[in-house]
């Protein structure tokens, strides 16, 4: 089947050039026990699959995926949607046919990668796609990682069912903070104000998420830009780093909640960090939320890291078929190695402006070099 793998790690800020685009074998021909062999029709590219194939993820000291050899190659990709072609014989709740999407573990399970024709994935993992829901292979491949990480801040959050609240979401025109601000655009009981933070040129799809207002952060920073504004109940951070925070605890209320998906340290994952950095890191991670649980001292900032390591069922279920909630697509790729190759370069500059997604049944168009 034809993949992008690697056969050894890519040497970092490379990943685009040298990974390997060609044929490998299936990842099973037989699924068994709980296996469930998939037909890939479409998955996503995140910063993370990146961080993945240079063995960078998490600072590269704690999350890795399979160690790749020229006898084993890895495939790439966490995210996808597609069709169920077989199944093991204890399989109980798919079928061969039904289609299917989901988010593969591919450093604790070291389950097989998304960016190939086929994967395999056990069941416990796979989510079925309702024959009632109208979602594009694409759109289902561009959500998981969203509704996982979203729901787990959203949750966090615990926004009260009455009042009115305010919350900003940093980072808001990507993959994730479209996602974030759809979720709480659609906030069942309270009224909830939005505002998010991101580039000007993206400021209109954040508006159409659901966003009340933007603020560009190019213009300055955000905690200046909203020093005379009403606080924040709650601030939603999908860039981190300590700017993040300094200018986040300008704009929270007192008892207000910062909620991250990175922590303290913006671009983790992005290269191998030393012994020390990576010490510091952790280091103060663990600080701020020990911090955060003492009483006495959240008072003023909470500080809370988002968790999870899978999509669940019940969560794609509520917000994708049941508020129809949908990923921003930025750039639809087909399986192709030019465009593949340029996919991955604008994930690697962390400005996508929404989710990249590779669209295995799409064509290309020969006089125009774009996907029909």
């Amino acid at each position: 089947m034809k993949a992008l793998y690697w056969t050894r790690w890519c040497e970092v800020g490379t990943v685009a050039d040298t990974i390997k685009f060609g044929e490998v074998a299936p990842p099973t021909t037989v699924p068994v026990k709980s296996e469930v062999l998939i037909e890939v029709k479409a998955s996503a590219v995140n910063v993370d699959d990146i961080a993945l194939s240079q063995d960078s993820a998490g600072g590269g000291w704690f999350f890795h995926g399979r160690r790749p050899s020229d006898a084993n190659p890895v495939v790439g990709g966490m995210e996808y949607a597609g069709v169920v072609l077989a199944v093991g014989p204890e399989v109980t709740k798919l079928k061969v046919g039904d289609r299917v999407c989901g988010v593969q573990d591919v450093s604790l399970q070291k389950n097989p990668g998304t960016w190939a024709e086929q994967t395999m994935a056990p069941e416990k993992d796979v989510i079925l796609i309702p024959v009632n829901c109208d979602i594009s292979f694409v759109q289902a491949a561009s959500v998981g990682m969203a509704a996982f990480v979203t729901s787990d801040m959203y949750k966090r959050a615990n926004l009260p069912s009455k009042g009115n609240h305010r919350c900003l979401v940093v980072g808001a025109s990507g993959g994730l903070g479209t996602f974030m601000v759809q979720l709480l655009s659609r906030h069942e009981g309270g009224n909830v104000h939005v505002v998010g933070v991101c580039s000007g040129e993206n400021a209109d799809t954040v508006r159409r998420a659901g966003a009340d207002d933007v603020v560009d952060y190019k213009v300055a920073p955000f905690g200046q830009q909203l020093a005379n504004a009403d606080p924040f109940d709650v601030v939603f951070d999908f860039v981190g780093g300590i700017d993040t925070e300094t200018n986040a605890q300008k704009v929270l209320k007192r008892g207000g909640k910062f909620i991250t998906a990175v922590g303290p340290r913006q671009g983790l994952g992005d290269r191998v960090l030393t012994c020390s950095e990576w010490y510091q890191w952790a280091c103060g991670l663990t600080c701020r939320l020990l911090k955060s649980a003492c009483c006495c001292c959240c008072i003023k900032f909470r500080y809370d890291m988002a968790g999870g390591l899978t999509l669940k069922a019940e969560d794609f279920n509520e917000w994708v078929v049941n508020q129809g909630i949908r990923a921003t697509i930025a750039m639809e790729v087909p399986f192709e190695e030019a465009p593949l190759r340029e996919a991955l370069r604008r994930v690697a500059s962390r400005h996508t402006g929404g989710k990249v997604v590779i669209n295995m049944e799409a064509e290309v168009d020969s006089g125009t070099g774009k996907t029909k």
